[in-house]
């Protein structure tokens, strides 16, 4: 991605006009995104790592639930903005949407007002936990959502966008996630973060389980990845799960459905043998390329593919 066109993306505005009100006491502006010109931030978060749901449609379950919807990890940046008065919805939408796609962002989903439906309203009161004036603006189908994804310094973000009108104050409120995607550090691995996400999304993708080329004998370097497997397994005896061995795309397909079913009876017997986990809880499963997680058209999509995932059977 080129540089100029990044920099009409970090430097939104060149000009801000000095706000009205002040920003939140320890908030700023993220460095891959500034602010709509005379915006000031209302709400801020920062979490280094945590699981990010995000819409891939309108419909929702029981009002308030999201019917398509995607997971992702990493470390999340959440600002809600409020607009400067005589601002609209519309300005900040057509905005953002304008500047992402000139940075090389796609837009994976978006719908404006009546298109998106109570959608946007449920996902800020539902998953964003967004300002209560932030979901007001939103009842009545009035709220707007874009969802966009790309590259910053060769590293995937994903960014989502509710925006509202707030009629009474004569100005726009707009909440933006800046989800940066990263693999979790496996020394910053335990087992609440394991429990975390096979709650919220049935699934858990372990990275420090490591093999040699073409082989299917664990590394002594997986100790603490297998280690932290086998805690959560016995904090729940209860579970049963699949042990999912994935590969990227590089070398022969059948070579690698059968490798990657290798690996995780591998594991499975190493959490049976060293851990004395049950084996009735264990079932291993080989999928080869067949479920990825990134492109594996370079190295860092490749990476995030090579993985051992426990999922709720």
């Amino acid at each position: 991605m080129k540089k100029t066109i990044l920099s009409s993306l970090i430097l939104l505005s060149l000009s801000w006009s000095v706000s009205a009100q002040q920003d939140v006491a320890n908030s700023k502006d993220h460095v891959l995104l500034s602010r709509y010109d005379g915006s000031w931030i209302n709400r801020y978060s920062l979490k280094e790592y945590e699981v990010y749901t995000y819409p891939l449609s309108r419909e929702m379950v029981d009002y308030n639930k999201l019917k398509d919807n995607k997971s992702i990890e990493g470390q999340i940046t959440a600002i809600e903005y409020v607009a400067p008065e005589g601002v609209t919805a519309t300005q900040v939408y057509r905005t953002y949407q304008e500047r992402l796609t000139k940075a090389g962002f796609k837009i994976i989903f978006s719908c404006r007002t009546a298109d998106c439906g109570d959608m946007p309203m449920h996902f800020s009161r539902e998953y964003v936990k967004g300002s209560s004036q932030l979901g007001n603006t939103m009842v009545g189908n009035n709220g707007s959502y874009l969802l966009a994804s790309g590259t910053y310094n060769n590293e995937p973000y994903f960014v989502s966008l509710l925006v509202g009108d707030d009629k009474r104050g004569n100005m726009a409120r707009y909440h933006i996630d800046i989800v940066k995607q990263e693999l979790l550090d496996t020394d910053k691995v335990d087992v609440a973060a394991v429990s975390d996400g096979m709650e919220n999304e049935g699934r858990y993708a372990f990275y420090g389980i490591n093999f040699d080329l073409n082989s299917a004998e664990i590394r002594e370097d997986s100790a603490d990845a297998l280690k932290v497997m086998a805690d959560y397994l016995l904090a729940h005896p209860e579970a049963n799960v699949l042990v999912v061995g994935h590969t990227d795309n590089t070398g022969d397909f059948d070579l690698n459905m059968s490798l990657s079913q290798k690996r995780a009876a591998s594991v499975v017997a190493a959490l049976v043998k060293n851990f004395k986990i049950d084996s009735k809880q264990l079932t291993a499963v080989g999928v080869g390329m067949a479920s990825p997680l990134a492109s594996n058209r370079d190295e860092a999509g490749r990476v995030r593919n090579r993985r051992v995932e426990l999922v709720i059977k």
